[in-house]
């Protein structure tokens, strides 16, 4: 073989290489895009915010906190969770009782003004900060109004 014949070899190997890569990349993108669709978490997806009714006007304490379970229904399927009503000089703050660790309920407990994690023992102020132990996040704070005498709370249906 001539070495001008061994370039040409050589050419030609290189080429059908990178075609082959250059096409089982474009492959590889034609499932990737449709599997990022699939594989988004459900919570960065927009949903509309419903509003769902808690409870009368008139059990809410004047101040403090009271605990609440929370029925809607989503996607023909009935949902309970539980929440903490705050409520501070008419002022009422609705929290999702779910840590922002792992996902256990949390109580409130009255002498320290806590929310307690009975799970790993992460704790969050009345304004649902995380204050100690392992959660990452404060605690999530939901959209709530009061209307014709109902407490009404906003879920991502």
């Amino acid at each position: 073989m001539t070495p001008m014949e061994n370039e040409k070899k050589l050419d030609r190997r290189a080429f059908i290489s990178k075609a082959l890569f250059g096409l089982l990349g474009l492959l590889g993108l034609g499932f990737l895009i449709p599997a990022l669709g699939v594989l988004t978490p459900a919570r960065l997806r927009q949903r509309a915010i419903t509003f769902v009714p808690l409870l009368p006007e008139e059990d809410l304490p004047r101040q403090g906190v009271r605990k609440a379970e929370l029925v809607y229904r989503a996607s023909d399927r009935e949902i309970r969770t539980r929440v903490f009503l705050v409520v501070d000089h008419d002022d009422v703050t609705a929290f999702s009782a779910v840590c922002s660790h792992l996902g256990c309920l949390v109580n409130y407990h009255r002498k320290t003004k806590e929310f307690v994690c009975p799970c790993h023992g992460g704790k969050y102020d009345r304004n649902g900060v995380n204050i100690a132990g392992p959660p990452p996040a404060p605690l999530t704070r939901l959209p709530v109004k009061v209307e014709k005498g109902t407490v009404l709370v906003g879920v991502k249906v």
